[in-house]
């Protein structure tokens, strides 16, 4: 049987580089911190849409509030991680370059969510199937928003994270709720999962000694 250390000299020297990466990125709860704010952030702008009249100015501002946070609040959440970690957590652990999206990964796992979305929306119509399309969505949501955050950590707190929240989208689903109200929840557990996971993260990286931070 080969030693680990064979194996680790036979293993592709980019994987090892994107794995000590992807291990540096996550080690101080900021970037679930960051994710936590903007799922939180789109789902009351999706709750104030269920709460106000279509149409009303409150509703406007609403849709076009989701509408500006989906487009600026990632941006500004790199900018900040990257000031956070370079005035308070340099000494603590050294220059940490962001994590690269990659986008062939996420595009495919988009791809696959969004076509069983719409292939069990047809069937709906089509009355093959007793839940209605908006159950179909939801649910679709949930168990692409799940596989997306599992791929994206790679460790167990994002497969756990994962998996309630493909659980929230499935549950969801049979509750029959309206599409604004299920996106509102469903936004919501995801923002609150990651806020607290990156907190607590964060709050445990912040007791090591810089010694001991790998």
């Amino acid at each position: 049987m080969a030693s680990s250390s064979s194996l680790l000299r036979q293993e592709d020297p980019n994987a090892i580089a994107k794995r000590l990466m992807q291990k540096a990125h996550n080690r101080d709860g900021l970037s679930e911190i960051a994710a936590g704010v903007f799922f939180l952030t789109i789902a009351g702008m999706t709750g104030l849409q269920v709460v106000f009249k279509a149409g009303s100015p409150a509703y406007k501002a609403a849709v076009w509030g989701w509408m500006l946070s989906c487009a600026t609040l990632p941006l500004v959440s790199q900018w900040v991680i990257k000031k956070i970690r370079r005035r308070f957590l340099i000494e603590k652990v050294g220059y940490v370059e962001l994590k690269p999206v990659s986008r062939k990964r996420f595009g495919a796992v988009f791809a696959l969510a969004f076509l069983v979305a719409v292939a069990a929306v047809i069937a709906a119509y089509l009355g093959r199937n007793p839940f209605p399309p908006t159950a179909w969505v939801l649910a679709g949501t949930g168990i692409g928003g799940g596989v997306i955050g599992a791929l994206a950590g790679r460790i167990p707190r994002f497969f756990i994270g994962g998996g309630i929240t493909a659980a929230t989208g499935i549950a969801l689903a049979f509750s029959r709720v309206s599409l604004a109200a299920g996106f509102t929840i469903l936004y919501g557990v995801i923002g609150l999962l990651s806020l607290v996971s990156g907190c607590v993260v964060l709050l445990l990286f912040l007791r090591q000694p810089a010694e001991q931070v790998q």
